[in-house]
């Protein structure tokens, strides 16, 4: 049976946060490092959103370890792309391109799919604006004692 309550925040994204919740800060935990790199086998539009998302984010937020999460964000964001530009470019003659013989796109099904994995994914990775609206980039607070500074 799994925890109780919500999922916790791992512990980078809650220090950026300044630790608002005053929890304890692991300092045991594990550290991942190193930057993922992108692998030769993604579809192009996969890559060029990897690209885009690595460039983006402050260094270290997404590490080696967190690899295949961004792989799987990238290649849903790549379906989503696809079935959306064949909704868009298949079109019948009453212009709903959304009904194929009467029945649903499987078109649509796609996309919706992939808008889930993207969100979801999205989350875990902190790429939704949701999650990044509670991070401050600088110094990290939380850290040992608020009287830690003043005497040396």
């Amino acid at each position: 049976m799994g925890e109780r309550g919500p999922k916790a925040k791992p512990t980078h994204l809650r220090i950026l946060e300044g630790n608002p919740g005053r929890q304890p800060i692991n300092d045991a935990e594990p550290q991942p490092s190193g930057a993922p790199i992108c692998p030769e086998y993604l579809s192009e539009d996969a890559k060029r959103k990897w690209a885009e998302i690595m460039e983006s984010i402050p260094p270290g937020m997404i590490t080696r370890a967190d690899a295949a999460l961004l792989e799987a964000y990238c290649e849903a964001y790549a379906v989503h792309k696809g079935a959306s530009e064949k909704l868009n470019s298949s079109k019948d003659l009453l212009g709903d391109n959304l009904l194929v013989n009467g029945k649903p796109s499987p078109y649509l099904r796609m996309r919706n799919e992939a808008a889930r994995q993207l969100a979801t994914l999205g989350t875990r990775l902190g790429l939704s604006p949701a999650d990044r609206s509670g991070l401050k980039i600088g110094s990290p607070k939380g850290r040992g004692s608020k009287w830690a500074g003043l005497v040396s």
